[in-house]
């Protein structure tokens, strides 16, 4: 059986169109737009809003006593040691953010 390649595909990195499509709910307004910035406050709120949206059980806050900067600093791995089910979520959530973030064409 031989193995179909899709066509390459460049990648292209920085500000685009791609960037302006990413929103996030209307609950969220309280919250900073650059996870960098939020309080130990904003990251137990981003945490609640994340498990009510997509089921997943409650996290004790206890283990996210942290503020935005240093959730910069977690890998996939930290997160799925706090969360084993629910962390990569979690992950990919806040990655996401704080790429709408960094990479915001109109602020």
């Amino acid at each position: 059986m031989a193995l179909q390649t899709a066509d390459a595909v460049p990648v292209r990195y920085g500000p685009s169109s791609q960037w302006q499509r990413v929103s996030f709910s209307e609950d969220e307004d309280n919250l900073p737009k650059d996870p960098r910035q939020w309080s130990r406050e904003h990251v137990a709120q981003w945490i609640n809003l994340v498990t009510r949206q997509h089921g997943l059980p409650e996290v004790p806050s206890s283990r996210f006593l942290m503020n935005g900067k240093a959730l910069c600093l977690m890998s996939l791995s930290m997160f799925l040691s706090r969360v084993p089910l629910g962390g990569k979520l979690l992950y990919k959530d806040f990655q996401l953010r704080l790429c709408a973030a960094l990479y915001a064409v109109n602020q």
